[in-house]
């Protein structure tokens, strides 16, 4: 049976929403999936700027604000559903990646979009996928590690996914191999280290999008750039993820203080953040866990992807060779929303959508928490959902 589900995600930037409509054909583990439309909605000026200045002091927002965000959320379902060609009542069930970085200050009260999108548009919606692993013991990251090993899996090629989203993720996905044996992990600073120090040195002026543009002009500072390579994040063995303070605002503040030591600028200091967080990936790639026997593609998503020189220093990194989730199927903006729809196909399906040996979880578990869409909608979804689960303990077996 072919069925269509929606994904949704906020964007790294907080520019905006990822909407994706996802075909997939089986079930569980044996799902093939295939990207359909992947449209992205921008937040109102306002909203994206509350959601900017929540990250570097949070604050009370007004009952509009959470409006605007669902409304923009809502429309950007919708649009992907158009484009797809394919109405609310033929969607199978939508699924929200809510942020976890840099959006954790962020007042947006996701169960409550989550809500609207079900009660807006009729489709049964998945939201809180970290929720669960957290509750076992885990991180809650990586949590799409096996969405994303069934979105970019091989029969023949070898893989490793770069995401370059707030934090850097690698993902080993070995050619022909199964869940189980993909490997992966938060690498080190991404978006959100590169965007809090634009935000910060310019006062809130500059928007993410010219972050590159910024770096570019500047020069590392290889003895800052030392410095930081001894962080204990980037010495720790993998399996592992960056801590929210890791490179938070206690690291944001030296950084600025050895740039005004050295007498340099921003420039400089945003060049030497992206060599950093490109070295951070590099040498995550250069593990011999992430290394087949035969040939590997090097794919690269997430917003990063727009920052031209992060692109040039990672391409480097790995002999220019790296190259866009598109070349693959997958949209490189829209990586995470994709991800989104397949968790929900799993859990839908009765599938852990957790792997225990990345996020540090006892055990495999169902994910999200469902908000019932229409009669019609709910009523189809859970009598899939009774008869995939029948077998319930091996929900609780790691993927």
């Amino acid at each position: 049976m072919v069925r269509t589900l929606l994904g949704l995600s906020v964007s790294s930037g907080l520019e905006g929403v990822d909407a994706t409509a996802v075909r997939v054909e089986g079930l569980g583990l044996d799902l093939t999936t295939r990207v359909v439309a992947a449209p992205r909605i921008a937040f109102p000026p306002a909203v994206r700027d509350v959601l900017r200045a929540s990250v570097a002091s949070p604050t009370a927002v007004p009952p509009e604000f959470l409006r605007a965000v669902a409304d923009t959320v809502v429309f950007a379902a919708r649009q992907a559903l158009s484009k797809a060609a394919v109405s609310p009542r033929d969607t199978f069930a939508a699924g929200i990646l809510e942020p976890t970085r840099p959006a954790a200050s962020v007042p947006i009260d996701w169960p409550e979009v989550a809500e609207r999108v079900a009660e807006q548009t009729g489709i049964t919606t998945l939201h809180g996928f970290t929720d669960r692993d957290r509750a076992t013991g885990g991180s809650g990251r990586p949590i799409t590690a096996a969405a994303d090993f069934l979105l970019f899996r091989d029969t023949t090629e070898s893989r490793l996914l770069i995401h370059l989203g707030a934090a850097s993720t690698v993902l080993f996905v070995p050619a022909g191999g199964t869940v189980s044996t993909a490997f992966g992990f938060e690498a080190g600073p991404g978006n959100q280290l590169l965007d809090a120090i634009l935000f910060n040195g310019t006062r809130g002026k500059e928007l993410p999008a010219s972050v590159g543009k910024h770096a570019v002009q500047g020069r590392c500072l290889e003895p800052l750039l030392a410095r930081w390579a001894e962080h204990p994040h980037l010495t720790r063995t993998p399996p592992k993820t960056v801590h929210a303070e890791a490179f938070g605002r206690s690291f944001l503040l030296a950084a600025f203080d050895a740039v005004r030591q050295l007498n340099a600028s921003l420039p400089d200091l945003l060049c030497t953040a992206t060599h950093l967080a490109a070295r951070a990936i590099g040498s995550a790639g250069r593990l011999p866990v992430m290394k087949p026997d035969g040939p590997r593609r090097v794919v690269l998503s997430g917003g990063g992807v727009r920052n031209g020189f992060l692109w040039q220093l990672v391409a480097k990194q790995f002999s220019d060779s790296a190259e866009r989730a598109e070349a693959v199927g997958v949209p490189a903006l829209s990586r995470n929303a994709a991800a989104a729809a397949v968790l929900t196909a799993l859990t839908c399906d009765g599938v852990a959508g957790n792997l225990p040996v990345l996020t540090g979880a006892t055990g495999g578990r169902l994910l999200g928490h469902i908000c019932p869409g229409d009669g019609r909608n709910w009523a189809r979804c859970a009598a899939w959902l009774a008869d995939q689960t029948g077998e319930y303990p091996r929900a609780n077996r790691a993927a």
